[in-house]
């Protein structure tokens, strides 16, 4: 589970509790997104988009916490099976929108935590260990 946001809300239980599961659902949402916008999309591509749309919503509802979830149910609501391209395309930039918001979070929070390992693992915040690029120690192969 990843805490969303600062403290207070963390106490409000605002976490994403599928890390996994929002990255693919973000994703595939950017992809639909894109070829929602692309030229050449008609109504029976808005109407399939839609379909994958709620999927990706019920996706978002299972990955997050409830008092997230009800925010998604309020914010992205479900689409209706002949929703036409317009109304997909909104509601999908719509929901783009409030993951990547939700992604920036969570990623800002891993940053965090990861900062704060290496600060007790004594490298300075920022700072990584060196990594080993080749699997070869030297000296040992030509």
């Amino acid at each position: 589970m990843a805490d969303i946001g600062d403290a207070s809300e963390s106490r409000k239980g605002y976490e994403v509790t599928a890390p996994t599961r929002l990255l693919r659902a973000w994703q595939l949402l950017t992809a639909v997104n894109e070829e929602l916008h692309a030229d050449g999309t008609d109504d029976e591509a808005g109407r399939r988009a839609a379909k994958v749309f709620n999927l990706l919503r019920d996706d978002l509802v299972r990955s997050v916490s409830p008092p997230l979830a009800r925010e998604v149910d309020l914010l992205l609501p479900r689409l209706a099976e002949n929703a036409d391209l317009a109304a997909t395309r909104i509601a999908c930039s719509g929901a783009l929108g409030w993951v990547n918001s939700l992604m920036t979070s969570m990623l800002m929070q891993f940053a965090g935590q990861s900062d704060r390992v290496a600060h007790k693992n004594g490298t300075p915040a920022g700072k990584r260990a060196p990594r080993r690029t080749s699997l070869r120690r030297s000296g040992t192969c030509p």
